[in-house]
């Protein structure tokens, strides 16, 4: 009886930490466990926020990137699409929801999320670099090349932009354009671009 009650105790104190956790410290806490790749334990943080504010936009993202993370791509269009319903200028869920959408192979779905988030900002690599991505499984290879273009301008180093879009130039038949790029992405580090440049480039 006696180990009984104290288990009951010990359990009583871990419910109550829990209940005087404040929404902010529960937030960070799901952050802390997210960067360290505990996207399962971090959802469970993200629960308890949303359970104390429904309606906090930036937790419904993050917990809908940890789903992202876990494969559980449509959970997470759930949670995009709720953030948007409360916040359509939100530009991390447009760009989060194309990318989950992008997994999920409904590439019309990303682009209109791509095409949304750079309405509210022109000054994004990273999203010119999805949306070209998205151009690319479209073939729309032209219009990819474009928003490849645009990410290097504004990131030149962009190393990930420069190696698909030597893709883009193959399929466009620039082979030597496709070559300086895939040469360039391989001196920044990417390795899978020194397989292309032996099979294409010889």
């Amino acid at each position: 009886m006696k180990k009984f009650l104290l288990l009951f105790i010990s359990v009583l104190l871990s419910f109550s930490a829990l209940a005087q956790k404040s929404p902010l410290e529960l937030f960070l806490s799901g952050n802390k466990k997210f960067k360290a790749g505990k996207y399962a334990d971090a959802i469970k943080d993200y629960n308890e926020v949303l359970k104390l504010d429904p309606d906090h936009v930036v937790t419904l993202t993050n917990r809908g990137i940890a789903k992202d993370r876990l494969l559980d791509y449509r959970g997470a269009i759930e949670d995009f699409t709720a953030a948007l319903a409360l916040d359509p200028t939100h530009l991390e869920a447009w760009t989060s929801r194309g990318l989950s959408r992008y997994n999920l192979q409904d590439f019309q779905g990303a682009l209109i999320d791509y095409n949304n988030a750079v309405k509210l900002d022109q000054k994004q690599a990273k999203t010119y670099h999805s949306r070209g991505m998205v151009r690319y499984a479209l073939k729309d290879y032209r219009s990819s090349l474009i928003d490849y273009n645009r990410a290097v301008t504004l990131q030149p180093d962009y190393a990930e932009a420069i190696y698909n879009r030597g893709a883009t130039k193959y399929f466009l038949e620039d082979k030597p354009g496709a070559c300086a790029d895939w040469t360039k992405a391989s001196q920044l580090g990417v390795k899978e671009a020194e397989r292309y440049l032996k099979n294409y480039c010889k």
